[in-house]
């Protein structure tokens, strides 16, 4: 534990969480079990008020009980073993139920928190009611909809990024209790926060890497930015208007 919480916290999730805000997002202190049915939606990790309010702003001709009824809907179709598809359709569309403007993106939310459980969740009041599936690092939120997830490894692990490949691909995707999370979202992204090491060719062992949802083995893809005059910082980096 001291191993995780003194390295992998504080080396790699705290910085990105930082850098997140920094970049715009609004943090939200760790969730929990206590908030399910009122601050979020445990079938979905959908921040249910944040998402409504939102709904609603963007729809001016809806109202929260048309907000409501949406997120039943996004928690059906969520239950399709279609790798997301339709739910990809409704936040890509660009109809009259609006999730997300991307014409204006000032008006959309973006919250950011650590260490949110997914939950199997049984539909009784047994006692364990909920199972934990799997806690992503960092979970990213636009208009309450959790949409992308971070996972942070500890610089110069073992396997490095690869060992989270495997847990991925063994464990995550393939679990159909987990299939809503897998459904919803958007964006995989996993990072030991140390630079690419391009001996060999490109390899998920260290640096930050990124994938999409997929029934096999969806292939890491690594961010590149383009440095024609060799600078020491990359010029988008270097010059980005935080």
């Amino acid at each position: 534990m001291s191993d995780k919480f003194g390295c992998e916290n504080s080396r790699v999730q705290l910085p990105a969480v930082l850098h997140l805000v920094r970049l715009g997002y609004t943090y939200i202190p760790r969730i929990t079990l206590k908030q399910a049915g009122t601050f979020f939606e445990p079938k979905t990790n959908i921040l249910t008020e944040i998402f409504k309010k939102q709904f609603v702003k963007l729809n001016p001709q809806s109202d929260e009980r048309k907000a409501g009824q949406v997120l039943r809907d996004i928690s059906n179709e969520l239950d399709s073993d279609d790798l997301g598809e339709k739910f990809y359709h409704r936040l890509a569309s660009a109809g009259s139920e609006k999730l997300i403007d991307f014409d204006n993106p000032e008006n959309n939310t973006f919250h950011v928190t650590a260490e949110f459980s997914c939950y199997d969740v049984k539909d009784d009041s047994a006692e364990n009611k909920y199972t934990e599936l799997f806690r992503p690092d960092i979970t990213l939120f636009i208009n309450g909809l959790p949409l992308t997830y971070i996972e942070v490894k500890i610089p110069n692990n073992k396997e490095g990024i690869a060992a989270e490949r495997k847990r991925e691909y063994n464990l995550r995707l393939p679990n159909k209790k987990a299939r809503r999370f897998n459904n919803i979202t958007q964006l995989m992204i996993f990072s030991n926060n140390m630079e690419y090491d391009n001996m060999g060719g490109i390899t998920p062992v260290q640096g930050a890497f990124y994938c999409t949802g997929g029934h096999k083995a969806p292939p890491f893809n690594c961010f590149r930015e383009e440095n024609p005059q060799h600078l020491e910082v990359e010029p988008y980096i270097q010059n980005y208007p935080y």
